[in-house]
């Protein structure tokens, strides 16, 4: 098997850490095959970098679904693969793409109405983490009891370009530092940007040695302006690439995040996360690997999986009835 093909257009960062186990396990079954990635454009950039991944093909969807969807079969048909992946959970386009493309193998999950598009199939799980729902597809091709570790693929350019940035705000090597990453990519998931202000002033007033360094994308800026400016914070937000987040999350004691793609890329460097959750199921989303904390509350409409909160007695309430003291607790118990 020289040519193979794995679909999983999901788009965000989260998904592609998760991933990374089950490519992994490809290219080590097969260490001579060329893998390709289909992917979004959102994630082009560092899956180019991945270790397992030889090419990116980007569905970028441009100039209408049916011509997009063309110009993929075309190049894929072209490139000849031997064994098509389909690694997205649910969707049809990923099974249908390889199909089209007469790709000859094509295993995955049947899953919304896709098991006819597939050569071999197997039923769906929800009930465990999303990185043993990549690894179970693998089945199909015969990997098993491959090891489930996350990675990361950051480099040493990436830890110095992160040491100069700490070192020029006045962070020496041997300072403690907690990431506190503001944002998430869906509103419901979100916890309330003073909530977090209410954390880092305990934190920094029982642990005075501990210093806070904010983490978020570009487009997470305008959070830190629910923060005091009198909150003595090294405010990196939007400031590193995604590699360089690996490296910054890799110098801190802990994390604490909501369900986001910096809480499984600080997983996945081995930093101990404070993960608070509430219209996700940790079940299949939790950070993955041992040392972490989950916060979560009992609230009869969660898990929903809603990016708007349907609740109109008590809008977000499985975030709002987090409590900071909670939160606390947790940060003081990983930072003893």
């Amino acid at each position: 098997m020289q040519n193979i093909l794995v679909c999983q257009t999901g788009g965000w960062v989260g998904d592609m850490v998760l991933l990374t186990p089950a490519l992994r396990a490809l290219k080590h079954a097969y260490p001579e095959s060329n893998l390709s990635l289909l992917l979004r454009p959102l994630v082009t950039d560092l899956m180019e970098t991945h270790p397992y991944v030889d090419t990116c093909i980007v569905d970028t969807k441009t100039g209408g679904r049916l011509k997009s969807l063309t110009g993929l079969i075309r190049r894929i048909r072209a490139d000849a693969f031997d064994v098509a992946v389909v690694l997205h959970p649910t969707s049809f386009r990923n099974a249908l793409i390889p199909f089209l493309a007469q790709v000859p193998i094509r295993v995955g999950t049947n899953i919304s109405g896709r098991g006819g598009l597939l050569t071999t199939s197997i039923k769906d799980d929800t009930s465990v983490h999303e990185v043993h729902r990549y690894l179970r597809v693998l089945r199909l091709l015969d990997i098993e009891d491959v090891p489930d570790t996350l990675e990361f693929w950051h480099t040493d350019t990436d830890r110095e370009a992160i040491w100069d940035r700490l070192h020029a705000a006045g962070i020496s090597s041997t300072d403690r530092l907690v990431a506190i990453n503001l944002g998430t990519t869906w509103r419901t998931k979100q916890w309330d940007t003073a909530n977090f202000a209410k954390v880092i002033e305990h934190i920094m007033k029982r642990m005075p040695d501990i210093k806070v360094v904010l983490t978020g994308s570009p487009v997470e800026r305008e959070l830190t302006a629910g923060l005091p400016t009198s909150l003595p914070v090294i405010n990196l937000v939007g400031k590193t690439s995604i590699l360089e987040l690996g490296a910054l999350l890799e110098r801190c004691e802990v994390c604490l995040t909501c369900d986001s793609g910096p809480m499984h890329i600080a997983a996945a460097v081995g930093t101990p996360t404070v993960a608070l959750f509430g219209p996700t199921a940790p079940l299949r989303h939790k950070p993955f690997g041992i040392g972490h904390t989950v916060i979560e509350k009992s609230v009869e409409c969660r898990p929903c999986y809603k990016r708007t909160c349907q609740r109109e007695d008590a809008p977000h309430v499985c975030m709002t009835k987090i409590d900071t003291t909670e939160v606390v607790k947790a940060l003081e118990t990983k930072l003893d």
